[in-house]
């Protein structure tokens, strides 16, 4: 009897302890030739804006609960990059995405930037 009732707790809690689970992180990477540059402000939920580099080296970063996310770049010389973008938070900031996939590529040295927010409702 007392394992019945002690189950049935556990099963009528679940769902409140499953909202509880933190957001899968937001990811962002980028490939292509080495000489790019990617230099991001990063604000996470209930914490600090950091700065995050990317470069061949560290092509990719990850970061829970993002609410805001200013990134600036600098496309190789040798090549174009892909810059992808994939985040639970985050709306897609690329104009030329399709819609499977939030990415974009620059021209070889091409430069730009791009600020995306959280969309609230």
């Amino acid at each position: 009897m007392k394992l019945a009732v002690y189950m049935m707790a556990m099963l009528a809690s679940a769902p409140a302890l499953a909202a509880d689970q933190p957001p899968a992180p937001t990811v962002m990477t980028v490939e292509g030739e080495q000489g790019f540059d990617v230099k991001c402000h990063v604000w996470p939920r209930g914490g600090d804006e950091t700065v995050r580099f990317l470069d061949k080296s560290r092509p990719s970063l990850s970061v829970n609960g993002v609410w805001r996310l200013e990134c600036e770049y600098k496309g190789s010389s040798r090549g174009p990059i892909t810059i992808s973008l994939k985040s639970p938070t985050l709306p897609c900031p690329f104009k030329d995405s399709s819609a499977e996939a939030c990415t974009t590529t620059v021209r070889k040295g091409g430069v730009g930037s791009f600020e995306v927010r959280e969309k609230r409702s």
